[in-house]
């Protein structure tokens, strides 16, 4: 592009320092200023910020598209000008896909030939894993060139084999997910894909595996076996890199994050139901993962979009940080896609606290309170060990407000008292229900009051191994005496299919809305066909009170960008959340 004025002409990128630094001054050779237009401020300057002057050209990476798209710049070589081939069903995956799923694997599809990164983020239970195979099924079967042959010998104990090397194409997806995870990722493959040749690598074998790596179609590995063999893993080369639960590499300066970004591979893939977990920070993370620099640097992404959007809610760069993901980000609510799910109900019990519960958490709360002064008063407030302080004794503010037994005071609990005949009630109507809490010691209450009373159940924590863990899963969804599964909310918000369950209860509410919904998510999914009453148990008039309102005020950023919440809140409404 080239400006003209009178008898001067000059390159469009000579104002390009002027977009960014907001003057509106340019001065001509004549000694005359040129004004530059208001409009284009605000048309040009996001092409300002991310492009690259070179030879007085301007220069965007090809996955900021959007970045043209908003100005109507239109450009001669235009390497979206080509046939996208769409998406139908091969007939080799066992499965009747819903509309929704067909649109989302021909999405996937759409940026897999366009050579661009993908987050399908929709919602929990509605079906990512089965989309993500048809997906490599489509592409495998579709655009075999692709796929490099590999020289691979017989199998030795083959009567009628010749022993000569046999060319042979493979998938060569690696897939990463939560531990927990691994085992239904290969259990699923089997079920909706029996053709694709597939390996476990995790365990303590895996020294053996590792020289079946380039030999199958998908090799599945959780994120800790991934740690630990990155040295070994980021020598191979993979035609797909998908990531389980995405949020996992949210946090940048992690060993996961670097690690998962060592990997090579050509196209890339990342699965999440809540892509925003903690702040805008978790969603520059991901976009990095599958489409590096598409946000630019952190640096750059923090000052120009986290926080005049966080902060002051700038509806601008909302608008402008939308447009650049938007093309690598699918998400679609149940509520938006499944008709058909059984309607979710949700309400919150509040509890009063016995008379001693509340004396000993009055007492409690000055304490915390006193030392929040102190360490304000000597501007400690933002050193880590104060923080960790602080978070110390809200944890023992929560469990007080749960349970005094859990800080070993032998007092009475008005919320125990309330949830327990609740319990009792569900029990005598036969309603199968999972139980929630953030705290394996404050599940243990219910699991022994259960055994005082000859009450069978399920229990699922984090020391309940991959085995177990199926074994409990199983019991609760077949046997019908099994009506209560105990679970820990960081253990079995992920990886569970439970659509047994009718009632869901929290026991005390987490900083974080996102794991709440992952762990409703476990029933209110594809395959339940009753209504599912979600029943939030809340201590009046203490910490749990102020969580769950604090819960509720971050969600209009959520609700415009992805979803977000951000726990830096957490010590920035310390007043608040203690008043």
């Amino acid at each position: 592009m080239s400006i003209e004025i009178e008898s001067f002409k000059f390159p469009f990128s000579n104002i390009i320092p002027h977009l960014k630094s907001g003057n509106r001054l340019y001065e001509l050779p004549d000694d005359s200023i040129f004004l530059i237009p208001l409009e284009w401020f605000s048309k040009y300057k996001p092409l300002a910020d991310f492009g690259k002057t070179q030879n007085n050209t301007i220069q965007i990476q090809k996955n900021q598209f959007t970045l043209l798209e908003e100005t109507g710049i239109t450009t001669e070589n235009n390497s979206f000008a080509k046939e996208i081939i769409p998406y139908q069903t091969t007939g080799t995956i066992n499965a009747t896909l819903r509309r929704y799923q067909e649109e989302g694997v021909n999405w996937l599809v759409k940026n897999y030939q366009l050579g661009l990164g993908s987050c399908l983020a929709d919602d929990m239970g509605l079906g990512k894993t089965v989309q993500s195979l048809a997906y490599l099924d489509f592409v495998f079967t579709r655009f075999e060139n692709d796929f490099i042959s590999i020289e691979e010998t017989p199998n030795a104990l083959d009567l009628f084999s010749t022993n000569e090397p046999v060319s042979t194409k493979r998938l060569k997806a690696l897939v990463v997910a939560p531990s927990s995870l691994t085992y239904n990722w290969f259990n699923e493959t089997k079920k909706f894909a029996p053709h694709f040749t597939r390996l476990n690598y995790t365990g303590l074998d895996r020294k053996i595996k590792h020289k079946k790596l380039e030999k199958v179609d998908l090799v599945f590995t959780s994120y800790s076996s991934l740690l630990r063999d990155i040295n070994l893993l980021k020598t191979f080369h993979f035609n797909f890199l998908i990531i389980d639960e995405s949020q996992q590499i949210k946090n940048r300066n992690s060993k996961i994050y670097k690690a998962i970004n060592t990997i090579n591979a050509k196209h890339k893939v990342s699965l999440s139901g809540t892509p925003i977990e903690n702040s805008l920070s978790d969603l520059w993370s991901q976009m990095q993962f599958i489409n590096p620099n598409l946000l630019n640097t952190y640096s750059f992404f923090d000052s120009h979009f986290k926080k005049p959007i966080e902060k002051v809610n700038d509806i601008q760069k909302i608008k402008e940080l939308k447009s650049l993901i938007n093309p690598y980000l699918l998400r679609r609510t149940k509520q938006e896609v499944a008709k058909d799910l059984p309607e979710l109900s949700e309400q919150i019990f509040y509890s009063e606290m016995t008379n001693e519960q509340a004396k000993l958490y009055d007492n409690e709360k000055s304490i915390v309170r006193n030392y929040l002064i102190e360490k304000q008063f000597n501007n400690g407030i933002e050193k880590p060990e104060s923080k960790i302080s602080i978070l110390n004794a809200l944890s023992k503010l929560r469990q007080l407000a749960n349970h005094p037994n859990l800080i070993e005071e032998n007092l009475a609990s008005g919320k125990f008292i309330d949830a327990s005949a609740y319990i009792e009630t569900l029990l005598q109507a036969k309603q199968k229900t999972l139980i929630f809490s953030s705290y394996t010691s404050h599940l243990k209450i219910y699991t022994d009051w259960c055994d005082q009373n000859s009450i069978s159940y399920s229990l699922l924590t984090g020391s309940t191994n991959l085995k177990d863990r199926e074994t409990q899963v199983n019991n609760f969804q077949k046997d019908d005496s099994k009506l209560l599964f105990f679970i820990s909310l960081k253990a079995g918000g992920v990886g569970l299919n439970l659509t047994k369950a009718s009632y869901v209860i929290l026991l005390d509410p987490w900083w974080n809305p996102f794991a709440e919904m992952q762990a409703i998510g476990r029933a209110h999914r594809i395959g339940q066909e009753n209504q599912v009453n979600v029943i939030r148990f809340i201590a009046k008039d203490t910490i749990e009170e102020k969580i769950n309102q604090l819960q509720n005020t971050k969600k209009d950023i959520s609700n415009t960008i992805i979803e977000n919440t951000i726990p830096e809140e957490v010590f920035n409404n310390i007043s608040y959340i203690l008043e």
